[in-house]
């Protein structure tokens, strides 16, 4: 169910049911998390967030399986976000994003896909669009179809 969406500041993965404890935990969806996830800790500028989350990394199994590891990630990504400042809801679940980054009722929590987004953007690619990730060696059989349904949306408003 995970989709390609396009916001103000670029194109980003989005999960639909959501990822987690007590989350529908849909194959496409884990799989776009577990992939952001390696993304952003696997990064060399990331080596404070390795240590908070343990020291010795080993990157996830980007199967689209949720497990102990899947959620221990997530948890821990949550927490280093909020040790350096930024505010995210830190229950180990990644949830659909509604119509905003923050979510309803917490005006200064943002949404986990939007932070994993934010970072791997930042990181890997040119600070907006998602989709080059498309090209890594490493990116995930499962999500190409996910990419190719957004594409010809995509060709369709920048040939506008």
């Amino acid at each position: 169910m995970a989709k390609v969406i396009e916001d103000e500041f670029g194109t980003m993965f989005v999960v639909e049911l959501g990822v987690g404890p007590k989350r529908a935990n849909n194959r496409d969806d884990v799989t776009v998390v577990q992939y952001l996830l390696n993304l952003y800790f696997e990064h060399p500028e990331n080596a404070s967030a390795r240590r908070f989350a343990g020291g010795a990394y080993t990157p996830l199994k980007v199967d689209g399986i949720i497990g102990p590891k899947t959620n221990a990630r997530i948890k821990k990504f949550q927490e280093f976000m909020t040790s350096i400042g930024l505010f995210l809801v830190c229950d180990g679940c990644v949830d659909k994003a509604r119509a905003d980054m923050v979510v309803p009722g917490n005006a200064s929590c943002l949404y986990t896909i939007f932070e994993l987004n934010s970072h791997v953007r930042y990181l890997y690619l040119d600070g907006t669009d998602i989709i080059p990730l498309r090209h890594r060696a490493d990116f995930p059989a499962r999500l190409v179809p996910v990419v190719n349904r957004f594409l010809p949306l995509w060709a369709q408003w920048n040939a506008a």
